[in-house]
């Protein structure tokens, strides 16, 4: 610490001009409850390429702690928490409860990798706050919530209608120094094909805006070999990723998942991912990856479920393992 006035008790303005002289005037905030304990413990991003997080989704069924102290065990890098509706932050109290599940996370030695939210509209209040808290939390990545088309309308117009909003976000983004992924979820989504949402980031700093790419939707939404062109012209604005690991044939994708209505889909082999990842190795990119257990038999921890049924913790937590193993085997194969 630096030094004290002579013969007097520190005032609060020495005291935090002491803290700032050691390299930590930012375990100070503004509100001094919990957002400060997890301020305490902010990480610099993870040194190692791809890092991995658990999409939190699959621990809904346990609480910050829990899910902390799992995450940590099965051998993930971090979490890629839910603020979003019906996840483990509600947006509404995310200026409380996300400082919270951070100091979590973070005392049990691993990192919040990225948040999984509904944003994409600066008009909405929740917009701001979820990222002043995260960005004042040291945390990086963000992923979009989903825009859907109206079927009833041009689909031009609406692209043209949505661009000045993505314009707003990224300028938001850049103020708070996060980056927003939008997600290609399979459905009526912009981004779905990829080429709607590209055509919306052009001369938008992609430092601040771009994807979340999803292997499996890809996949699945460019069977017939489009989805290489579609991964290959995105690739220079992905900085996150979310991957699907398989079921229990060790499969990389999920296949037959009656519950999710994806009947018969067709996976994605060992020998597309080594493709994809040698790609990215190729354009450089390096960011953090969603990891997913979307297929039936984890006991609802599939669907984000609030409690398990059918199944234990133990037996769970040993299929998200194992299945956490194979992709690392799979992306160290690509270097």
């Amino acid at each position: 610490m630096g030094k004290k006035s002579s013969g007097k008790v520190m005032n609060r303005r020495e005291f935090i001009g002491d803290l700032a002289s050691a390299g930590a005037a930012t375990l100070l905030a503004s509100s001094m409850g919990s957002a400060s304990a997890a301020q305490k413990s902010i990480q610099k991003p993870p040194s190692k390429k791809m890092p991995l997080y658990i999409f939190s989704k699959h621990l809904q069924w346990l609480d910050y702690d829990g899910m902390a102290k799992a995450a940590a065990e099965l051998g993930f890098d971090g979490v890629a928490l839910t603020v979003r509706r019906g996840g483990h932050v509600l947006p509404e109290r995310v200026e409380t409860d996300l400082p919270k599940a951070v100091a979590a996370v973070r005392k049990a030695g691993i990192d919040v990798g990225m948040l999984i939210t509904d944003v994409y509209d600066v008009s909405d209040p929740v917009t701001e706050k979820i990222l002043r808290t995260a960005s004042g939390l040291g945390i990086r990545y963000y992923r979009l919530g989903y825009m859907h088309y109206d079927q009833d309308k041009d689909i031009l117009e609406q692209l043209e209608a949505t661009r000045p909003k993505m314009k707003a976000l990224a300028d938001m983004n850049q103020n708070y120094k996060i980056f927003g992924g939008n997600h290609n979820h399979t459905g009526n989504c912009i981004g779905t094909s990829l080429w709607d949402a590209w055509d919306l980031f052009k001369g938008l700093n992609p430092e601040w805006i771009g994807f979340q790419y999803d292997t499996g939707n890809g996949f699945n939404e460019g069977i017939g070999g489009s989805w290489k062109t579609n991964a290959r012209l995105v690739a220079s604005r992905i900085k996150m990723l979310a991957v699907k690991t398989g079921d229990k044939w060790g499969q990389p994708e999920w296949q037959n998942d009656t519950i999710n209505k994806r009947e018969n889909r067709p996976i994605l082999t060992r020998k597309d991912f080594d493709w994809f990842f040698g790609m990215l190795k190729k354009t450089g990119v390096e960011g953090p990856v969603a990891v997913h257990y979307e297929f039936p038999g984890l006991g609802g921890a599939e669907t984000g479920a609030k409690e398990l049924k059918g199944m234990s913790k133990e037996e769970v937590l040993a299929i998200i393992r194992r299945n956490l193993n194979i992709l690392k085997e799979m992306i160290a194969k690509t270097g």
